[in-house]
């Protein structure tokens, strides 16, 4: 009952906030004054999903006037936008709103299994608790538009929780499944490498479930960049068209992996990026060493360490960066170690939704802070 209050509710916050802003939001590239809250859900990288659920993945990448490879719709995994085709041609209905029943479904059920998971670790209430502060985040709104973040969400959540239970044949199927949704089959795969090394010293008898799940999670990491590969002609048609959204940032220039933080710093903060950079560096290390932190179970806690390097190895940081921080959902049990921390990251992540979709959702004239 108290689970399927924070669901309802979390919901309720964030419609309201997505109403308060689509009443005020101006003509933009998707929608005119003043949308709907289905129109509202459908802008930025949603209309990619739309593209996607209505038209499919382009056989030709579009080329600049200078030859590289322009956005295009090879960029967003495809398990989201053809659930949501399905749907469309089973209902009738517009994308604009089978994709958010979808991702509100999604949302649900990642919730769901999220207590029962957290549930392997800590007490009935404190996971609750937990729960509750990942409903209510900062970027919970993300959870109900036309985006694959719900979906990702729950099938990540779904792996893990079919591993904890030594599942291991679920959990290599939802593990394919999650890296043709979002780009989450490296960190399940490094994931899954850690957790072989902690078992075989252990001699854990899930030490061959864990090795097996490498495997599978490298080959389904490298699964979508080959079906682009096979289908343009072009063996570098994934990379190319995630480097699209970068260039403008880069001056066109490919950094090396692992670099992408330190030239973000300096292009959003100059010469205070190094500062700002080393602040951010500090509160991980803060975060890392406390006590309850140490405390969320192996699982959580190497796929928390997992995703993060993966977030530094590969990515640019830019306005999306909190979006992409959503997996790192286990970060909730040190902040709900008490019913006075929970209550303040919940009424903060309310709060900070309010912020978010002003500064990443609601789109302004020459915006450069997309979601």
């Amino acid at each position: 009952m108290l689970l399927a209050a924070i669901i309802v509710a979390s919901r309720v916050v964030s419609t309201g906030w997505l109403l308060l802003f689509a009443a005020r939001q101006g003509d933009n590239a998707w929608t005119e004054a003043r949308p709907s809250l289905w129109d509202f859900s459908r802008i930025w990288d949603a209309h990619w999903y739309r593209i996607i659920a209505e038209v499919g993945y382009p056989a030709e990448l579009p080329l600049t006037d200078s030859g590289e490879v322009g956005e295009n719709a090879w960029a967003f995994m495809p398990v989201y936008p053809f659930l949501v085709r399905a749907l469309m041609a089973v209902t009738g209905g517009s994308f604009a709103v089978v994709s958010v029943i979808v991702s509100v479904a999604a949302f649900a059920a990642f919730i769901v299994l999220l207590d029962r998971l957290f549930r392997t670790v800590l007490p009935a209430s404190r996971a609750l608790a937990a729960v509750a502060v990942v409903a209510f985040s900062p970027v919970s709104p993300i959870f109900q538009v036309g985006y694959a973040e719900s979906l990702g969400m729950l099938l990540v959540v779904a792996v893990l929780w079919a591993a904890a239970r030594g599942r291991f044949v679920v959990a290599a199927a939802l593990m394919v499944v999650a890296a043709l949704t979002r780009p989450v089959g490296v960190p399940l795969a490094l994931w899954a490498g850690i957790m072989l090394v902690v078992t075989w010293r252990r001699s854990d008898r899930n030490r061959r479930g864990y090795g097996a799940l490498s495997v599978v999670g490298a080959s389904a990491a490298a699964l979508w960049p080959a079906i682009a590969w096979l289908v343009t002609g072009r063996v570098s048609a994934y990379l190319d068209t995630e480097f699209a959204w970068r260039r403008a940032y880069t001056d066109g220039q490919h950094l090396p992996w692992g670099t992408g933080w330190w030239h973000s710093a300096q292009w959003w903060f100059h010469e205070a990026g190094p500062w700002v950079l080393g602040a951010i560096s500090l509160v991980a290390v803060v975060i890392a060493a406390l006590p309850a932190t140490r405390r969320m179970g192996m699982v959580l806690g190497v796929w928390t360490v997992s995703y993060l390097t993966y977030l530094v190895v590969v990515l640019f940081p830019q306005s999306s960066i909190f979006r992409l921080l959503a997996p790192m959902f286990p970060l909730a049990v040190p902040l709900a170690r008490t019913r006075w921390s929970t209550g303040i990251a919940i009424m903060a992540g309310i709060l900070l939704q309010y912020a978010w979709i002003d500064a990443c959702w609601r789109v302004s004239d020459l915006d450069w802070t997309p979601p």
